[in-house]
């Protein structure tokens, strides 16, 4: 696969081409670059409209966000997808999974929210500050609630449906998968952001405490690199191993996790050292004297 497609990795369209679920991708994971350059192109075009038209740009990126859900809505009644992608239908990843119409929906809801707060989050920072503290945690602790019940339900709700792949009966059904594709990119972003606006206007806690740790900066140089090795890692681990992996006992996955994620951070330190930060150099050199 990388010696057919290796220039659509340096274009971005690797999410795109080939397009046959079974060509397969050089370096799977990067399917996700492209989808970012992508969205990072067309991003201008919402930014400007929301800055310099609010209602004209309000309505361009939401009409966009709700294109994209009903069109994942619509691919997956048309194909008769899964709301996950496991072991299901290869058709899942090549036509929902990947693709940057499905996949901008967090993107826009990030752009709107971004605008939001650039509008109007100094304003509600200084009123959050003259509340008292138990109207401070009568506020913020319904939203923390309602927002953490989203993400759990986001993750956890595809439970069932993955359990249906060992025991028949068990998958999800067509409203089901139709509703969670349309549904849940949307519910994720806008919980997370919500998360961040209450942290970014004083309603954050103990959580906004935790997540401003100094500490998470080591680790936030290493994710890029992390993210470009850790599914070789994990296929060179599951290749190299004599018996079969079941799902239970839980605690064995629970090792091989943090094994995997223990040495992937260690490859990262080699990678970050040897090529990204001396590259990240190079551009600062250039770029000052330029």
């Amino acid at each position: 696969t990388c010696k057919k497609y290796w220039w659509t990795n340096l274009l971005y369209i690797n999410n795109l081409v080939p397009w046959s679920p079974t060509s397969g991708l050089c370096l799977a994971q990067s399917w996700y670059l492209a989808n970012d350059m992508q969205f990072f192109i067309i991003a201008p075009i919402f930014i400007v409209l929301l800055f310099a038209y609010p209602l004209i740009g309000n309505l361009v990126t939401i009409g966009a966000l709700c294109s994209s859900a009903i069109a994942a809505a619509i691919i997956t009644a048309h194909y008769n997808l899964a709301p996950s992608m496991v072991l299901r239908n290869p058709q899942n990843y090549v036509k929902l999974y990947r693709v940057p119409w499905v996949r901008i929906t967090p993107y826009l809801v990030g752009i709107l929210v971004g605008w939001f707060y650039w509008c109007w989050g100094e304003q509600i920072k200084e009123k959050v500050k003259t509340l008292p503290d138990w109207k401070k945690v009568l506020l913020a602790t319904p939203l923390w609630l309602a927002t953490a019940a989203i993400e759990y339900e986001v993750v956890f709700g595809l439970y069932h449906d993955i359990q249906g792949v060992f025991t028949p009966g068990k998958f999800a059904s067509k409203a089901d998968s139709v509703s969670y594709q349309m549904l849940a990119r949307i519910g994720w972003a806008l919980a997370l952001m919500t998360q961040v606006l209450l942290c970014q206007c004083g309603l954050g806690g103990f959580i906004d405490s935790l997540l401003s740790w100094k500490g998470w900066l080591v680790l936030s140089r290493l994710t890029y690199s992390v993210y470009l090795i850790h599914l070789g890692l994990i296929g060179l681990i599951i290749m190299q191993t004599r018996h079969a992996i079941f799902l239970e006992p839980d605690f064995e996955f629970a090792v091989l996790y943090l094994g995997i994620m223990v040495m992937a951070y260690l490859a990262a330190v080699v990678l970050y050292v040897c090529v990204e930060q001396p590259v990240a150099l190079l551009e600062r050199i250039t770029y000052r004297t330029r």
